[in-house]
């Protein structure tokens, strides 16, 4: 039993020294999250570069911008934009937005460039709650996995 102590001793020595939980990546200090959190070391990239160096084979990334118009059906897009560019992020139903969403956000996802067909337009222009919205038939859209308000 004398032998067993130490032992024991030792053990829990160990085991107190262990980590409790696993770390986590941190997240882009934000006010608010939506969808999945975005790590805080990811490198950011503003709208507009990232449209001048799209390539249909780059991946997803982390893409800032201001929040434009935001889907008033249902919160499942809105616009992102950067000076004179502008790109549409989508949710997918995986999450949605707050249709009073506004300010400095970070996107993560992938850059795609559509072209648009007139269903789709006037499904968005719908959804945009201004059915004579003006919406291009070319555009930028990020299938996005999180957003994070600034």
């Amino acid at each position: 039993m004398k032998t067993m102590i130490p032992a024991l001793l030792s053990a829990l020595i160990i085991l107190a020294a262990l980590p409790t939980r696993a770390e986590s990546p941190a997240p882009v200090a934000a006010a608010r999250q939506f969808g999945e959190v975005i790590d805080a070391k990811s490198d950011v990239t503003a709208l507009g570069a990232a449209v001048l160096a799209y390539s249909a084979d780059t991946g997803e990334q982390a893409i800032s911008g201001r929040v434009g118009k935001v889907c008033q059906k249902k919160g499942c897009w809105m616009t992102l934009s950067d000076g004179d560019v502008m790109a549409r992020v989508m949710t997918d139903y995986k999450f949605v937005l707050p249709k009073d969403l506004s300010g400095e956000v970070v996107v993560f996802g992938k850059l795609e460039a559509l072209e648009l067909d007139q269903k789709e337009i006037a499904h968005l222009a719908k959804d945009s709650g201004k059915p004579d919205a003006h919406i291009e038939s070319r555009e930028y859209r990020i299938a996005a996995r999180g957003v994070a308000l600034r």
